[in-house]
């Protein structure tokens, strides 16, 4: 089996996360034509043939995950401004079960931004994906943040709000700009979030010391999602409610949950859900370039940080990011809040989609959809996945062999 795209493929004895199946998944170039009842072992059921076949073997298929908040893997990051890097991550990426993501970063003056002309080029390409998850674009966390809450953001990443910094962005990131984070509280914000949703750009609250009336006054202008909810913000005070309780009064609002147990403790993934609403939760993994490679220590622009049983910190213990792959982030929030796979994975599917206004091609296996599919071995590792119709990795099938 190669990721050379194909007019037909045929994902066969296929069972569905929410217990649906067996069933046969028919993609026509990228998107699904067909999901019907499994005909037997590599026949299709009742319909014509396929050009290619992966057969799923009776394991448990999930729609592609889609990580919106994602820095790098595989031991590159998108800011390392090279086409090269940017494949990479791709590779790494769908190896993990993630099909489609948003390359985030920030800034960096020093290196005149190059990557983000490079991540920009790579989103552009419309064509077949070979060999790794699809560039949605781009989240870019600033530069209109607040240096009280940068968090891992270098400061001479963050800016002061302006039409004219935002006209720079624009330009360097050439159309591909899917997400910014912004503190709604800096002086000249506000315009700039009505001027990002005018313009198709989710507007995310983060990395933000805004009070509750800055929230909310953010939320009015376009803000309809949050990032990494409860890092790089404010808590929540009976005195002083802060931005959380402004968040949840939004019902349209998505907030973004880096379920690991760490940024995030379980106990409070579960509450959120709880109090939220699970359709509103999406899991990130704020995933940085060590993930997939070894514990050790490593460097993040030109700052050491260690990276140890799927965190990453600087040495002062700011956490960074994590180096969990988005299925285990996904698991790890079905394990907090007692939820199903099957409801835990549309966090990271259909509740990504439609926190980026792409439900309606991607998030689920529907007939219509994107054919990004992902096959889970025995043991719940990432057995084989698809990219819009085109097999991208596939490991060795304990029993079988796709």
């Amino acid at each position: 089996m190669t990721d050379t795209p194909a007019a037909t493929l045929l994902v066969a004895n296929a069972m569905l996360a929410d217990g649906g199946g067996p069933v046969d998944i028919v993609a026509a170039g990228p998107t699904i034509v067909e999901v019907r009842p499994h005909g037997g072992p590599g026949e299709p059921g009742g319909g014509a043939g396929a050009g290619r076949l992966l057969d799923a073997g009776g394991r448990t298929v999930i729609p592609g995950l889609i990580d919106v908040h994602v820095h790098g893997g595989g031991g590159a990051d998108v800011m390392d401004a090279t086409p090269e890097a940017v494949a990479t991550v791709g590779r790494s990426l769908a190896r993990q079960g993630t099909t489609a993501y948003l390359g985030t970063t920030f800034l960096r003056p020093t290196l005149a931004d190059r990557h983000l002309s490079v991540l920009g080029e790579a989103a552009a390409g419309d064509g077949p994906v070979a060999g790794g998850a699809r560039l949605l674009g781009i989240h870019l966390e600033g530069p209109f943040v607040s240096h009280l809450r940068r968090g891992g953001i270098l400061a001479d990443a963050i800016a002061p709000a302006s039409h004219q910094e935002l006209d720079r962005v624009l330009d360097l990131t050439a159309g591909a700009l899917r997400m910014m984070t912004i503190a709604p509280e800096l002086d000249g914000a506000i315009p700039l979030v009505e001027r990002l949703t005018r313009d198709g750009v989710v507007a995310s609250f983060g990395h933000s010391d805004a009070d509750y009336d800055q929230t909310r006054a953010g939320i009015a202008a376009g803000i309809r999602h949050a990032t990494h909810l409860y890092n790089a913000m404010r808590g929540l005070h009976h005195r002083d409610p802060g931005p959380l309780l402004a968040l949840h009064e939004a019902d349209e609002l998505t907030v973004q949950l880096i379920s690991d147990g760490v940024h995030v403790d379980g106990r409070v993934v579960r509450w959120t859900r709880d109090v939220f609403g699970h359709s509103r939760c999406v899991c990130v993994t704020d995933g940085i370039r060590t993930t997939g490679l070894p514990d050790g220590e490593y460097t993040l622009g030109g700052l050491a940080y260690s990276s140890h049983d799927g965190v990453a910190r600087y040495g002062d213990g700011t956490l960074i990011g994590t180096s969990l792959p988005l299925l285990e982030v996904v698991r790890r929030f079905a394990r907090y809040t007692g939820c199903s796979l099957a409801e835990a994975a549309q966090t990271a599917s259909l509740h990504a989609a439609r926190a980026l206004g792409i439900q309606d091609r991607k998030g689920s296996i529907e007939t219509g959809k994107d054919a990004d599919l992902v096959v889970l071995d025995g043991d719940g590792a990432v057995g084989a996945a698809v990219v819009e119709g085109n097999v991208v990795y596939v490991n060795q099938y304990s029993g079988s062999d796709p």
